[in-house]
């Protein structure tokens, strides 16, 4: 699952690695790692500087030595007002002798510029860092926007996602030994797991608070509604507690068979009434008789309705104000991308929701709608099916995602 969203942020990060271990000029990264040789007289005068016998010192103090020689030297150049000449001389252009100091030869000039141009890499191996830049990877990141939505996240989370990212990676001063690529996807996975925050439901700890623990589920046609409340009675009877089941859903045929199978063989109770009948009713009588064997939840089942149907919504709405459900859990297909958030949103106006189950999500190769969900909308994902069986119903948090991408 998620594969093509954890391919785009893998290549993302490669990239990244890449450009920014590679230097100015175009040469490899490799030709990075040894700069310093690249201006043999430079080079081997900074060497003897820093090793000779009297001024050696361990890791930082010799780069601060190093660079306290270059910031003097600065100074003089600033004090005899300097310009230095572009390295190399276009064919058939005259020397520009006015700028230089007396005696100083062209060689000698092209080896300072060449000594202020390499401090930076200089400073990177005796510091032992390298320090991101936002035009190394500005392209980068707009690759990645562009990823991201191809990915089924939002417009507005992508962006959030990538201004996360910036500010976690632009100016960042990371260590060079080899470890960039793994500090970028630490980055990453701090800018996702932000993006991702909301409040959480310890829907355990509420059942065992009160009783019966009356829980409503609703969705679109043929999102998983019935089988994901089976999913979580099997879970619930695996702690020990005693449940009902109420067939809300009179209007689909089969559905109240359906619905009556998986609660023999989980072996839970079933409350229901004939097709057509209120679903408003099936859902008192569930809760009435929780009340009355001393059951711990209830849960019920709702027909399926797409958000623009304005008749079911209000079906829906008198089921809860007769059940007065202790939590509305919206029940979504996770790989079908923009439109569930869409979908999700108009059902949240109209009756409120509290938590998600997303379904089919072993299925989904993208993986930006859960992400999409948990951005825009701020309610915990509860569960996430991920097979067939009954034991394949996993409780979510954002690692899930982050984990099987980054």
């Amino acid at each position: 699952m998620f594969e093509f969203l954890k391919k785009k942020i893998s290549d993302f990060t490669e990239k990244i690695t890449g450009t920014v271990k590679k230097p100015a000029d175009g040469s490899s990264p490799e030709k990075a790692n040894s700069e310093v040789k690249m201006q043999p007289e430079i080079a081997q005068a900074d060497k003897d500087k820093i090793e000779a016998p009297e001024e050696a010192a361990a890791g930082n103090a010799v780069g601060e030595k190093f660079f306290a020689e270059e910031a003097l030297y600065d100074e003089a150049m600033q004090e005899k007002e300097i310009l230095h000449e572009p390295l190399g001389t276009p064919a058939g252009a005259k020397p520009d002798n006015e700028n230089k100091l007396p005696g100083m030869k062209g060689q000698e000039k092209r080896a300072l510029k060449a000594k202020a141009g390499i401090t930076e890499a200089v400073k990177g191996l005796v510091l032992g860092k390298v320090r991101v830049r936002e035009e190394d990877v500005s392209e980068f990141f707009y690759e990645l926007e562009l990823a991201l939505l191809e990915g089924d996240v939002e417009q507005e989370t992508a962006g959030n996602i990538v201004s996360e990212m910036k500010a976690g990676i632009i100016g960042k001063e990371i260590p060079a030994g080899g470890n960039l690529g793994e500090a970028l996807k630490k980055e990453i996975r701090s800018a996702l797991a932000k993006t991702m925050e909301t409040g959480s439901i310890d829907l355990w700890g509420m059942i065992e608070a009160r009783k019966p623990f009356v829980i409503l589920f609703l969705g679109p046609n043929g999102a998983g509604k019935t089988t994901s409340i089976a999913k979580i009675a099997y879970a619930l009877r695996q702690r020990g507690k005693d449940v009902v089941l109420a067939a809300g859903d009179t209007f689909r045929a089969a559905s109240i068979e359906q619905l009556g199978e998986h609660a023999n063989r989980i072996g839970v109770k079933l409350i229901k009434q004939a097709y057509g009948a209120d679903p408003a009713a099936v859902a008192f009588d569930a809760i009435a008789a929780a009340k009355a064997k001393n059951a711990d939840v209830v849960l019920i089942d709702s027909a399926g309705r797409q958000e623009t149907n304005k008749n079911l919504m209000q079906e829906l709405r008198k089921i809860e104000r007769v059940a007065k459900p202790d939590l509305k859990i919206y029940v979504g297909e996770s790989y079908s991308g923009q439109s569930l958030l869409g979908m999700a949103e108009e059902f949240d106006r109209e009756i409120g929701i509290d938590a998600f189950v997303l379904t089919k999500i072993d299925a989904d190769a993208k993986g930006g709608t859960a992400i999409s969900l948990l951005y825009k909308l701020k309610k915990p994902i509860l569960f996430v099916g991920v097979g067939q069986e009954y034991k394949d119903l996993a409780e979510f948090s954002p690692e899930f995602i982050i984990d099987r991408i980054i």
